[in-house]
C-alpha cells in the first residue's frame, strides 16, 4: 500500500492551524512546543528545539523538571526521557551533541540489571499521578520504549539492548500486541517493530491488527493516541493500515483544536501544550508521507 500523505485540502487545513497553535502555546509559556512547530512549519531552527528541550535536562543528563507532566518531582525519570527522545527524533541527529551525550550517559548508568529504568526514591516520594504510584518494575513499558528510542537515536549501548532483549523475551507476546490497549501496546510499537528485533514480521502484523482492534473498540481517546501508535510503529505497520482509517483519524486530528488554538486533553490540563505541539508535528510527518 502506498504511504499515506495529506491531501491538498488537509494540508491547507493544517497550515491554517499553525498560527493559532503558536498563539496558544505562547499564552501557556511553552517554548519547546513553539520551537517544534516553527521547525516543522515555518523553517525555524532545529537548535531552538534542543535549546528549549535543554531546560528539562538535569545535571545527571536525564530528563525531568515537569517534561512528563504526571511526575511532579524534578528528578530524572524514564518517562520524561521517552518524551525527550521523541523530541530529538524530530530534528537532525547532529543537533545538540552535548545534550545527547549527557542523555546517553544517564541511560547507561541508570538502567537496572533487569533491563528497566526504575523510579528513584525521590520520584516515588513526590506527587505522582495515581497510575504511577503502583507502577511495577521491570516492565516492558518503559524499558522497551526507552531502549527502542535510544537505539533509533544512536544512544543505545550493546549492554542496554541485551538487557532489554532478555526482558522482552521473558515478558512479551504477540497476543498482548494485538490487545487494542494503548499502554499495553506501546512497548511493541516503539520497540518490537524495529527490523532487527526477533520475530519482527510477527510483531508488525500484531501491532497493525492491534491498532485496527483499538479503533473498533473506541480505545483511542483522541487522534494523538491513535497516531502515537500508527506513526511511531513505523512504515511497515503503516503499510498494513487501511488508507480510509488513516484519513479518518487525520480529519479528526484537524477537527480537534479548541477556539484558543490548542488541542484539548482529557488529562492534566498541562498536557494541552505538549498535545498541541505533538499534533502539528504529526501533521508535518503526514505531509511528508
Amino acid at each position: 500500500m502506498p504511504n499515506y500523505t495529506l491531501s491538498i485540502d488537509q494540508l491547507q487545513r493544517a497550515e491554517a492551524l499553525v498560527t493559532p497553535a503558536l498563539t496558544f502555546l505562547s499564552t501557556q509559556d511553552y517554548p519547546l512546543g513553539e520551537a517544534l512547530i516553527r521547525y516543522c512549519w515555518t523553517n525555524g531552527p532545529a537548535r531552538d528545539v534542543t535549546d528549549a528541550l535543554a531546560a528539562y535536562q538535569n545535571d545527571d543528563g536525564g530528563f525531568g523538571r515537569g517534561l512528563e507532566v504526571d511526575i511532579k518531582s524534578p528528578a530524572s525519570n524514564p518517562f520524561a526521557a521517552r518524551i525527550a527522545m521523541h523530541t530529538l527524533l524530530v530534528v537532525p541527529n547532529d543537533t545538540a551533541p552535548g545534550l545527547r551525550d549527557r542523555l546517553r550517559i544517564w541511560l547507561d548508568r541508570n538502567q537496572h540489571k533487569d533491563g528497566d529504568w526504575h523510579f528513584s526514591p525521590e520520584i516515588s516520594k513526590a506527587n505522582l499521578a495515581p497510575w504511577f504510584t503502583t507502577w511495577e518494575f521491570p516492565s516492558l513499558n518503559p524499558a522497551c520504549c526507552v531502549a527502542g528510542l535510544a537505539k533509533a537515536l544512536g544512544l543505545a549501548t550493546p549492554r542496554m539492548l541485551d538487557r532489554v532483549e532478555s526482558l522482552f523475551a521473558d515478558k512479551a507476546s504477540p497476543q498482548e500486541a494485538t490487545s487494542g490497549n494503548f499502554y499495553r501496546m506501546l512497548p511493541y510499537v516503539e520497540y518490537a517493530t524495529s527490523r532487527d528485533v526477533q520475530d519482527h514480521e510477527v510483531y508488525v502484523e500484531a501491532v497493525a491488527q492491534g491498532i485496527i482492534i483499538g479503533n473498533e473498540k473506541d480505545a483511542y481517546d483522541d487522534a494523538k493516541h491513535f497516531f502515537d501508535h500508527a506513526l511511531n510503529a513505523g512504515e511497515d505497520v503503516m503499510a498494513l493500515l487501511p488508507n480510509d482509517l488513516l484519513a479518518s483519524w487525520t480529519n479528526r486530528l484537524l477537527q480537534e483544536p479548541a477556539m484558543d488554538g490548542g488541542w484539548p486533553t482529557q488529562y492534566d490540563p498541562a498536557w494541552a501544550s505538549w498535545t498541541t505541539a505533538s499534533a502539528l508535528v504529526t501533521l508535518a510527518r503526514l505531509r511528508r508521507g
